[in-house]
């Protein structure tokens, strides 16, 4: 029960800062295009800064903190994989290429002798 609740306000906290981050970016578009007679790089800045105000919130929610937890998690177990030489992958892409040219030619062979097997039943 408490950790549904407490599940639930963190809900609430994380609609509220989404909603709250899209009415300020809503917010400083208009704005920019609002005052079109002030000069354009006074307005780009106003509007990088409150994207970037924007980022500052976002990355307090649960989901964003959740993904960085994530991403970390995929870059320590990417450190523990052992990658393949250049020669290892050399050798195995050759060993693939002589394994689909001998599979083509059995199955090419597969096909004629069952297309003359059954040219042989229906003449």
């Amino acid at each position: 029960m408490v950790a549904n609740k407490l599940e639930i306000e963190t809900n609430k906290n994380d609609l509220v800062k989404w909603i709250l981050s899209l009415v300020i970016f809503a917010g400083s578009l208009f704005a920019f295009y609002y005052f079109d007679q002030y000069p354009i790089i006074y307005r780009v800045l106003g509007l990088i800064g409150v994207v970037l105000l924007d980022f500052a919130i976002l990355f307090n929610t649960e989901k964003i903190k959740n993904l960085r937890v994530f991403t970390y998690d995929a870059r320590v177990e990417l450190k523990k994989v052992v990658w393949s030489t250049k020669a290892e992958v050399i050798q195995t892409t050759i060993i693939v290429f002589i394994v689909v040219i001998i599979m083509s030619v059995l199955l090419w062979l597969l096909d004629k002798l069952l297309g003359a097997g059954i040219k042989f039943l229906l003449a």
